[in-house]
């Protein structure tokens, strides 16, 4: 007692009147200032008292890293990962019995990662970067030191190797808060980062070199950090592009290290981005198809410990990997391969899939390969993944709201707590309701692809965000005006990378040859080109289509009055509406294999119409058919006919039901109802 008390006197001195104390029981670092009014808490998980300096011998390491919760959270977090990669570190948690060691290693890490580091890092690194590597390598060699310089072995401690797992984890999350920290890093920062996570990705990748386990051991980490991992990776390898792709205000000393970069083909390279994302995703198989192999093998001998002890690192970085490749190819312009990419995610749109246990995964997944279908013109296989990603937003801002209200916690701040990581995710909602509102009046397919159809498709609550934010500029493009397009486009895309083809394809071709270039709007101006030439393509489409629905015969002349074009203009408007409203696909999982892939509507909307072969109910075949209408061009080019096909389907039924009086309307009673129908989505489409 007396020797923790003089410990306790020297430590109020160094930290300059800050007392540190820590709760055994509830493993919470509690801080007070030096007139005891302010008293906060930094959440440590239980067990982290082993790791605290309680005799003066500890002087030496406590004089590396900065003060106590550092030096905890290093010294708890190395040994937790030792625990878990070690050969024997299931066998120590299956039989330890010590306080603190209730909760598997694990969930101890998941309190380190997700509580602990956010902590420590909003209140001694807002303004300063954490001890770099070599510090805490000098700190783990001390602490040994002032152990008694025992001989580690499997049983009493970390090895060799878990340091080099564990150094590998401590770096990623040292960039991620150097990232986080400030708006643009240095260079050499980018490169180190780059150069730790080929160290991280290496280590996960050399399987086999430990004797027994995979190249991490039996290590364990939650799922959300092997995410956060992939997701800083592609967000470090954008931001990289990003800096390397604006010349303006940069020296020239910067100007000549970026191009040794460049030159050296390495740092942060599509191409070595690409390399690593791809091996990880074919050792996560390779590995799969092993043990599926060692499974009928060795299914009897295999004992439940082993079992227990495999490490989740390989496999989920593989999965997580597949969504970080498809967001590269995103990124490139290369739409067509992003989504062959994401076939590969295993129950894509399943509730119980692995990345829809994982809010930012999930949101990522929708986000992508909704764009993606955007850019290809499939808007109502880009709404459907819109739609999903808009809702599971709002039920996550929904909870987190209900716990904040309901006193589980005080408002939480920083790009890594609750608050912080909704705060994003809300970012990206936004984005993804600005391209429904440009989607949906760009829908000029027939039945479930027309704009009413795909309006029709989302949820409620994502319908009346939609009408709310953007109804007025979605009713200017109704009417054919695209001034707003290209400003919700540009904050809804993500930022484009500027590829190597893009930097040989400005200018001269040479990097950085004329420094007012910016490559970064050379790869958006691309991208917004396609799209423009596309909402130029599709303008007056929705003012033609709903005058056409007034009609069933209209001459050409009269029509071009009406929208106020030559009748030359109107004879081409009518020709890109029936290229773009025909052969509209639409993704269905039970018919597709590929996302890809697709049915033709007209067949779906036939299937519907037709009743029970394609599983269709009359309220569907309604629904379908409604939109879905065909125009024909007299021989003489100045007559134009309208085939409503809810009529025909609606004559259909009436034929084939004679003999149900409730179901042989009359005819004036129908075309009354049809007309109601038409009126009312003409004034719902105007608001």
């Amino acid at each position: 007692e007396e020797e923790e008390e003089e410990e306790n006197e020297t430590t109020t001195q160094n930290r300059s009147g800050m007392d540190g104390r820590l709760d055994n029981a509830t493993g919470r670092t509690t801080m007070m200032g030096g007139g005891g009014e302010d008293e906060k808490a930094l959440p440590l998980p239980a067990g982290a008292a082993a790791t605290t300096t309680t005799t003066t011998t500890k002087a030496a390491s406590s004089l590396v890293l900065p003060n106590d919760h550092v030096r905890q959270f290093v010294s708890f977090l190395h040994k937790r990962i030792g625990e878990s990669s070690s050969s024997s570190s299931v066998s120590m948690m299956m039989h330890s019995n010590g306080p603190g060691r209730n909760k598997t290693s694990q969930h101890e890490i998941g309190n380190l990662y997700e509580k602990s580091f956010p902590a420590i890092s909003e209140r001694y690194f807002k303004h300063a970067n954490w001890p770099k590597k070599e510090l805490v390598v000098e700190f783990l060699e001390k602490e040994r030191e002032e152990e008694g310089g025992k001989e580690r072995t499997a049983t009493t401690g970390p090895t060799a190797a878990d340091d080099e797992i564990f150094l590998a984890l401590y770096e990623e999350l040292y960039f991620r808060h150097v990232y986080s920290r400030t708006s643009s890093p240095s260079i050499e920062e980018r490169v180190e980062s780059w150069k730790a996570y080929c160290r991280l990705f290496d280590c996960v990748l050399n399987e086999g070199e430990r004797e027994g386990v995979g190249g991490v051991g039996g290590l364990v980490l939650p799922n959300v950090w092997l995410w956060d991992m992939v997701d800083e990776f592609i967000y470090q390898f954008q931001s990289f592009c990003q800096f390397r792709g604006k010349l303006q205000a940069k020296s020239e000393k910067e100007i000549e290290r970026l191009k040794e970069l460049k030159d050296e083909d390495d740092v942060w390279q599509k191409e070595k981005v690409e390399a690593y994302l791809e091996a990880l995703q074919n050792k996560r198989k390779e590995k799969a198809e092993r043990e599926q192999e060692e499974a009928t093998l060795k299914e009897e001998e295999e004992s439940d410990e082993k079992k227990v002890r495999r490490s989740n690192v390989l496999d989920t970085l593989g999965y997580f990997a597949i969504v970080g490749l498809a967001r590269v190819q995103c990124l490139s312009g290369d739409y067509e391969l992003s989504l062959k990419t994401f076939d590969a995610l295993p129950d894509l749109q399943g509730g119980r899939s692995l990345h829809a246990r994982i809010p930012g995964c999930h949101v990522s997944v929708n986000y992508h390969v909704g764009f993606a279908y955007f850019m290809l013109n499939r808007y109502k296989d880009a709404a459907k993944f819109f739609n999903r990603g808009i809702s599971h937003v709002e039920r996550l801002q929904m909870n987190l709201r209900r716990r904040e209200n309901g006193g589980g916690g005080g408002k939480s701040t920083g790009s890594h707590s609750p608050g912080g990581r909704i705060e994003l995710l809300r970012k990206k909602s936004e984005q993804m309701l600005s391209l429904l509102a440009i989607g949906i009046p760009m829908s000029c397919g027939s039945g479930s692809t027309s704009s009413g159809g795909v309006m029709r498709s989302l949820d409620d609550h994502t319908r009346s965000v939609l009408r709310e934010k953007y109804g007025d500029k979605m009713a200017k493009m109704n009417n054919g005006e695209t001034d707003a397009v290209a400003d919700l486009f540009a904050f809804a895309c993500p930022k484009f990378i500027a590829t190597n083809e893009i930097i040989k394809s400005t200018g001269s071709g040479e990097y950085a040859a004329d420094p007012s270039l910016s490559y970064n709007q050379e790869a958006y101006k691309k991208q917004l080109a396609v799209f423009v030439e596309e909402v130029q393509q599709r303008a007056p489409l929705p003012k033609l289509k709903s005058y056409l629905r007034l009609y069933t015969t209209i001459s050409v002349q009269k029509l071009a009055h009406l929208m106020e074009v030559t009748e030359d203009e109107l004879k081409k408007n009518l020709e890109v509406m029936r290229e773009k409203s025909s052969n509209v696909v639409e993704y269905r999982r039970e018919y597709c294999k590929s996302l890809l892939d697709g049915v033709e509507v007209s067949k779906l909307n036939a299937s519907s119409a037709g009743g029970g072969g394609g599983g269709g109910t009359g309220a569907t075949s309604h629904w379908n058919n409604f939109d879905a209408f065909d125009f024909a061009l007299e021989e003489d080019g100045k007559t134009i006919k309208v085939f409503d096909h809810y009529t025909q389907n609606q004559q259909h039924e009436k034929h084939t039901s004679s003999t149900s009086p409730a179901a042989a309307p009359t005819k004036d009673a129908e075309i009354f109802s049809r007309h109601i129908h038409r009126l009312s989505k003409l004034m719902e489409e105007l608001k």
